[in-house]
């Protein structure tokens, strides 16, 4: 490959992956709702999902898939429900999160940080006192978590953590779960099929060296890591993660909306191929 052709690559791949969609989204989701640190593994878990997609790429598997029309069919139905799962669990979440904020508990929704502490011991105790309850809690507290922006502003733990659990969710966000959400999601998105035959038939000779791929390999990987980190980061300054850790419901439906209407329409480009 010329130095012009991994020029063209880079550029076609850039333009891509800023696109936003729910790579960037469940990224931003962890960055608001949970730390830092979990937002960057969310975004190393999406570069996960890019690493197998180039791989499969650049071993023609993906030309494989695409002219296997059962196989592309089933792929493209599953990814699809599952970021409807994904949107499902997030909307759930931020309706149940938002009632108990407006009267579920008797308090009244409220931006300040101490009441939003009180109101979100109180949720995930279920009103209980003593030991494991609100008014005897003497658990260990996570280093990662109590330097994180959402414990500053008293919300972490609080109603939409309650509700939005499991792998999927971000209460009790393991690093772990947090890759693996990163991960799937970026799986899930079956359109990567097309967008990675497009990219590499474009520029990418079919005589390409092994070397030259991995070169190729390397410079995709390391952009695409730039890139998501860097949203991971902003997501999470201090300053702007406070805001949407104030209105963490409203952070969770929005998010649920968005996973919902992209599965829909992942899911009306299925039958309109059909």
């Amino acid at each position: 490959m010329t130095a012009a052709q991994y020029a063209a690559l880079l550029g076609l791949w850039i333009a891509g992956i800023i696109s936003p969609g729910p790579d960037v989204l469940v990224i931003l989701r962890n960055a608001f709702l949970t730390t830092r640190g979990k937002a960057m593994l969310t975004a190393a878990g999406v570069m996960v999902g890019n690493l197998m997609w180039i791989t499969l790429s650049l071993t023609g598997v993906t030309l494989v898939i695409n002219s296997n029309h059962v196989l592309k069919l089933v792929i493209q139905i599953a990814g699809a429900l599952f970021l409807a799962r994904m949107g499902y669990g997030s909307l759930r979440a931020g309706l149940a999160a938002r009632a108990l904020n407006r009267g579920g508990t008797g308090h009244a929704e409220t931006s300040d940080p101490e009441a939003r502490a009180g109101l979100a011991a109180r949720v995930c105790t279920d009103g209980q006192d003593g030991p494991g309850g609100s008014a005897g809690f003497s658990g260990p507290v996570d280093p990662d978590v109590a330097a994180s922006p959402a414990a500053s502003a008293g919300t972490i733990g609080g109603p939409a953590f309650s509700k939005a659990g499991g792998l999927l969710g971000t209460r009790n966000l393991t690093s772990g779960k947090a890759l693996l959400q990163g991960t799937i999601t970026n799986l899930a998105n079956a359109k990567a099929i097309v967008f990675f035959i497009a990219l590499f038939a474009t520029v990418v000779p079919a005589d390409i060296l092994w070397w030259e791929g991995l070169i190729a390999l390397a410079l995709l990987m390391a952009v695409g890591l730039a890139w998501f980190l860097a949203v991971a980061w902003f997501g999470s300054v201090p300053a702007l993660a406070r805001r949407f850790q104030a209105r963490s419901a409203e952070v969770e439906i929005a998010a649920g909306v968005v996973f919902l209407l992209v599965a829909v329409l992942l899911l009306v480009e299925v039958v309109l191929a059909e």
